[in-house]
């Protein structure tokens, strides 16, 4: 092969690549910052804030320890100096080994105890609990939180407990070894507007939706030493925090009534097919109608688990033209337990980046229900199912429209179904 031909093949051949990268980039609009942020330097103590009694750093590793019969008085944190969090993800390592600890975030200073002594190290915001049968759960300092395995939606003035679900029940949670004892567990919580995720190695722990008027939004973030007699041991490492630069809108339970008011049905045959049962959306006699939103909606994050027995199921987004044979829609479509297919009905410039029918797919354990999350904002789709990427399309269709669940003929069964609008 002529020299000059080779180098052209190779030039043209990395232009092709490095194409299909950007492409994947623009296909994911929810990739700001693409890198996280590591927030501890694994040597000291830069860049965070806490009482040296009780923090240090040895080996790469953030230790909280309190000696035997020590006495802590007030609760004490480790704050990190780097700024406030609103709308981002973290995950940290952690390794506990004796006493009680958490994670605190979108909190605010408290200044003095209730004797009136002055404070410099303690905050209260939503925590996730670092505790034995605790793990993971959502502390809120004296305001409604979430056990572990629990679907909560907070509302009203004062807040007050709307709905209590669940992400996954408790016992399959603990018989799943969603936390390992003395060894590392990644902790990962994730804050979007009013909607919070907290969990632990890959497993969903809490979803919370703190709609009432006492919602955290932004504060400060802190490791905590707990309050009480020592000893005490925790351990953290692997800090990463990433901010989201999109601007979310006050998550929506769109099943938040004791019957389906806020929904219609495509067919006479689909109103008697689905059901809303403790919570749970079911299609009973599996009609090939679809149960869809009142309401339109164009830019969203879409989130919901299913349980499928092996059948197959879609979900329509920005469904238009009701009275067409075929109406209009992006149709992502399973078979099976897996959300891996695409089409957009009428919009022949849909553009499949990567990812259409991954060959992967996470399997959950016995009792857990399958999480799918979909990212919709203006041209460009993400399709995330138990935290694996299946679908990111680009050129999807823009208009506002219906969400529609479909059960294709066979059984299906939706809950946790919320929309996180995107604002901008």
């Amino acid at each position: 092969m002529p020299r000059k031909f080779f180098i052209s093949v190779c030039i043209s051949v990395f232009i092709l690549i490095a194409g299909f990268a950007a492409e994947i980039g623009k296909g994911n609009p929810n990739q700001e910052k693409p890198e996280f942020l590591q927030i501890f330097n694994g040597q000291d103590l830069t860049g965070w804030d806490g009482d040296p009694a009780f923090w240090s750093v040895k080996d790469g590793i953030i230790i909280a320890q309190v000696p035997s019969n020590v006495q802590v008085k007030d609760h004490s944190y480790l704050i990190w100096q780097g700024g406030k969090v609103r709308d981002f993800e973290l995950h940290v390592a952690v390794r506990s080994t004796a006493g009680n600890s958490g994670i605190d975030y979108r909190a605010q200073p408290v200044l003095a105890d209730r004797d009136g002594q002055q404070l410099k190290w303690t905050i209260q915001g939503y925590q996730s609990d670092i505790a034995k049968d605790w793990m993971g759960s959502l502390y809120n300092w004296g305001k409604p939180g979430a056990q572990p395995g629990q679907f909560v939606v907070v509302a009203a003035d004062p807040p007050v407990t709307k709905y209590t679900g669940s992400v996954v029940e408790k016992q399959a949670l603990f018989d799943a070894g969603y936390y390992k004892p003395g060894q590392w567990n990644e902790f990962t919580i994730i804050a979007r507007c009013s909607h919070i995720l907290h969990k632990i190695n890959g497993f969903p722990v809490v979803e919370f939706i703190d709609n009432s008027s006492a919602t955290r939004r932004e504060g400060i973030l802190g490791l905590q030493v707990h309050s009480g007699k020592g000893p005490f041991l925790t351990e953290f490492q692997d800090l990463r925090l990433k901010h989201f630069d999109t601007k979310f809108g006050q998550a929506k339970y769109l099943l938040d009534t004791n019957d389906l008011s806020g929904w219609l049905f495509s067919t006479p045959d689909a109103k008697s097919a689905w059901i809303l049962q403790n919570g749970v959306l079911i299609n009973k006699t599996k009609s090939n109608g679809f149960i869809y939103t009142k309401d339109d909606y164009a830019d969203y994050i879409l989130r919901f688990q299913y349980r499928s027995n092996g059948d197959k199921g879609s979900v329509l987004l920005r469904l238009t033209g009701l009275d067409k044979q075929e109406p209009n829609c992006i149709r992502i479509t399973g078979e099976g337990d897996n959300f891996d297919h695409i089409i957009d009905v009428g919009n022949p410039a849909l553009k499949v980046v990567a990812f259409e029918r991954h060959p992967a797919f996470k399997k959950m354990p016995p009792g857990y229900w399958n999480e799918c999350e979909i990212l919709l904002n203006k041209g460009k789709l993400l399709v995330h199912v138990n935290d694996l990427l299946q679908i990111a399309a680009t050129n999807c269709r823009r208009n506002p429209g219906k969400i529609a669940f479909e059960a294709a003929g066979s059984r299906m069964e939706f809950r946790n179904i919320v929309l996180i609008p995107i604002l901008e």
